[in-house]
């Protein structure tokens, strides 16, 4: 995975990689690599149920399309300091719907729920941080997006007044692109992978 060393990198990648992404899906970005995955935690049995429910959708969905989907990446970056990414649930799917594949040693998603759940217990987020990083954005928008620029500096001072919470994807981008992921501490996959959970 390439490793940006700006928000503005980070925002090239995935303007590249998902062109029709929006305002929203820039404050979604950009409060994921704050704040990390808290916002959806309850609890890990909750957590378990909800992933063990996606990935079995998204393996009928993997096993009929025979190769048609786009290729995604497993890994996504989420901010310039590499603490945080995006899990994305299709490819570990896909995975699991061959037969053995050497390549993955991550069939068993017990690994992600459990770094999951590590990731919100320990990415508290900090607003100043949020909001500095949103001004950044809209910097970036402004060059790379104007469309988008205006849009995303309403919602950066709407959500200011409303302590940053988290929004959902822009309808366009779900459309398009259909996201399945986690979001998750990279310290937290580095732990697990060096204790074998993961194996």
């Amino acid at each position: 995975m390439p490793l940006p060393s700006s928000l503005a990198a980070v925002l090239d990648w995935h303007s590249q990689r998902y062109p029709l992404l929006q305002a929203q899906d820039i404050y979604k970005l950009t409060h994921q690599g704050v704040f990390g995955p808290g916002h959806i935690i309850a609890s890990a049995a909750q957590a378990k149920r909800m992933l063990r429910a996606e990935m079995a959708a998204l393996k009928v969905r993997s096993s009929k399309s025979k190769g048609r989907s786009r290729t995604e990446s497993e890994f996504e970056p989420l901010d310039p300091k590499h603490r945080l990414v995006r899990v994305n649930l299709r490819p570990l799917a896909a995975a699991q719907c061959k037969v053995q594949d050497a390549r993955y040693k991550m069939q068993d998603t017990v690994w992600l729920v459990e770094a999951l759940v590590g990731s919100g217990r320990r990415v508290k987020g900090d607003p100043k941080q949020m909001k500095r990083r949103l001004s950044a954005a809209v910097r970036w928008c402004q060059q790379n997006l104007p469309r988008q620029a205006a849009e995303l500096e309403r919602m950066a001072a709407q959500a200011e007044e409303s302590g940053y919470p988290a929004f959902h994807h822009s309808p366009a981008y779900s459309r398009a692109y259909r996201p399945a992921y986690r979001v998750i501490l990279r310290a937290c996959l580095r732990r697990l992978h060096a204790s074998g959970t993961a194996g």
